[in-house]
């Protein structure tokens, strides 16, 4: 299986890389960051490094193509943050982060559609702060109402994507012990670890086609 994963360089998205390419498929990590992609867990065989910005996603799309000419799985894990008080938000900050959380995963996919056919699978990470009735915070205003619109443009895409056999979802995390969360919730404890919560995504990867499709399907044991 060929597996795309954006903002892998850490993280779950790290953890996903690594335990997918253990399973023995092939895996094409994302980062703008090449420096992260230097790090020794990625030197084996079957990963490969892509030095691409999710927000420029013509030139990640034609780089991702001209390597593979099918995708399997491609996982948006990539994501913008800011976690600041709402007045003093800025639109910078709201363009930044809605670019890289909304329009990118919408964009990238549309722009791999070449690439992404019948079997294929597109996977959002979103988080639980973007699902409806879930306990909310200050300063994460604009970071989880990104999410919120990844979540309903996800079931959209389902229905779009649907007679193209292709299988798309969104899971909303709860809290991991990520540089994300740290930043987010200071002093406060992860339920989970990115290992644990990566196992449970590769997991729900191979499940998900066939079984489940257009769902945005919480993952917390805890709120946040």
């Amino acid at each position: 299986m060929n597996v795309v994963i954006t903002g892998a360089s850490r993280g779950i998205g790290k953890e996903i890389a690594l335990q997918m390419a253990a399973l023995g498929h092939e895996v094409m990590v994302v980062s703008r960051s090449a420096k992260a992609l230097e790090q020794e867990d990625f030197k084996v065989p079957n990963i490969y490094t892509l030095v691409g910005d999710i927000n420029e996603w013509t030139s990640t799309a034609k780089a991702i193509m001209e390597h593979w000419s099918k995708v399997d799985l491609l996982i948006h894990n990539a994501a913008a943050f800011v976690n600041r008080p709402f007045r003093e938000m800025e639109l910078k900050d709201m363009e930044e982060v809605y670019r890289a959380n909304v329009y990118a995963p919408y964009f990238l996919t549309q722009a791999l559609l070449p690439v992404l056919g019948s079997g294929s699978q597109v996977l959002a990470i979103s988080s639980i702060g973007g699902i409806g009735g879930s306990l909310k915070f200050p300063g994460l205003s604009v970071y989880s109402s990104s999410k919120g619109a990844l979540n309903i443009m996800f079931e959209c895409l389902a229905t779009e994507l649907q007679e193209e056999g292709i299988t798309v979802n969104a899971l909303a995390l709860g809290s991991s012990a990520t540089e994300m969360f740290k930043a987010a919730f200071p002093g406060m404890e992860a339920a989970s670890r990115p290992e644990d919560m990566a196992k449970f995504i590769v997991n729900f990867a191979f499940q998900a086609p066939g079984m489940v499709h257009g769902k945005v399907i919480p993952v917390s044991s805890s709120n946040p």
